[in-house]
């Protein structure tokens, strides 16, 4: 059973406002985009991720960068396969000659900042990401599902998993039609109303709520803290009925406190965000809150699982990207998971 609690400033609590707020000295977030880079394969939804970092672009007075990357071609490796070399240097031209000669709008790619590269494609983008540097990639998601997904997983989760920067993971934009400030109406920009900013008051989760204020601030959008209370498992209690229901109420007020002292930290002045909080699991109600029609994008951090555990229980942050209505702006984290 779900309980939805949609508040505004909650009553103040200064006995627990010190462990939010001693985050905020240790946080260092980069919020500044000048350099974008975008992997293309071409395709559609590629195509679409490329339009979403050209308005970007323009909100930000960044440069976008292009990138292919193709599969190693283990035959060029054979003795007296010349011919084969000279076909994969022939589509390396053809390919550069095809990335400069993409238009967006008024801006053309000139070949400096249009790269080929070989290899595994999310270790190939993430390297040349550290390269330039850049301070945003922007990606497709190619929306594959069931078992094609466990078996090759995603290269966008995958670079959101390793890059050394934000990464913004582009979906299918939602049809707004029957939005009374949807497509139609006269809008410069990015068409960016609300951004939703999932918070577990953790130190990993400032690191997405700064660089959320930043964007709410820049493109001037409404900004909401949204935070899942977990119940507590009621198996371990030795009065199931009254001690579940106490233990929730426990955590719902706890997240009620925390909530009211992070919506008071100094990053957040001028924003003005509003707060909700929901009972649940933190997937599911982030990505059904997604399904709203003023939600536009989600700006989560990872928590810096890896191995074993990561295979197993995966990142929120990954299967938020990978379920989520709206595009995803994932904030590496490196701190570790407590």
């Amino acid at each position: 059973m779900k309980t939805t609690v949609e508040e505004r400033r909650p009553a103040p609590s200064p006995g627990r406002q010190s462990s939010a707020t001693s985050t905020t000295a240790s946080v260092g977030v980069h919020t500044n985009i000048k350099t974008i880079l975008v992997p293309l394969d071409f395709s559609p939804p590629a195509m679409e991720a490329l339009d979403y970092a050209n308005q970007l672009a323009t909100q930000f007075t960044a440069r976008i960068h292009l990138v292919y990357v193709q599969t190693p071609d283990e035959a060029c490796d054979v003795p007296a396969a010349g011919h084969l070399i000279r076909e994969c240097a022939e589509s390396v031209t053809f390919l550069r000659e095809k990335l400069s000669g993409i238009r967006q709008g008024s801006q053309q790619f000139w070949p400096e900042n249009c790269h080929i590269r070989t290899g595994r494609a999310h270790d190939a983008i993430c390297e040349l990401a550290r390269e330039l540097p850049v301070d945003l990639i922007v990606i497709a998601s190619r929306g594959n599902t069931g078992l094609k997904r466990v078996v090759l997983g995603s290269t966008a989760e995958r670079v959101a998993r390793f890059s050394p920067c934000p990464v913004l993971v582009v979906r299918k934009s939602k049809d707004r039609s029957h939005v009374p400030h949807g497509p139609r109406t006269a809008r410069k920009g990015l068409a960016i109303r609300k951004i939703l900013a999932p918070v577990d008051f953790s130190q990993c989760s400032m690191a997405s709520a700064m660089y959320a204020a930043f964007l709410s601030r820049t493109l001037k959008t409404k900004l909401c803290l949204f935070h899942v209370v977990q119940q507590p498992a009621p198996i371990v209690m030795n009065r199931p009925g009254a001690s579940f229901r106490n233990g929730a109420k426990l955590n719902l007020a706890n997240a009620r406190l925390d909530m009211e002292a992070f919506s008071k930290l100094g990053f957040l002045q001028n924003v003005e965000p509003t707060v909700e909080i929901r009972t649940g699991r933190p997937v599911d109600e982030i990505c059904r809150e997604t399904s709203q029609s003023d939600i536009d994008l989600v700006v989560i951090s990872t928590h810096g699982r890896t191995g074993f555990e990561r295979a197993i229980i995966g990142s929120v942050a990954e299967h938020v990207a990978r379920y989520a209505k709206c595009p995803v702006l994932v904030v590496p984290s490196r701190c570790s998971n407590s």
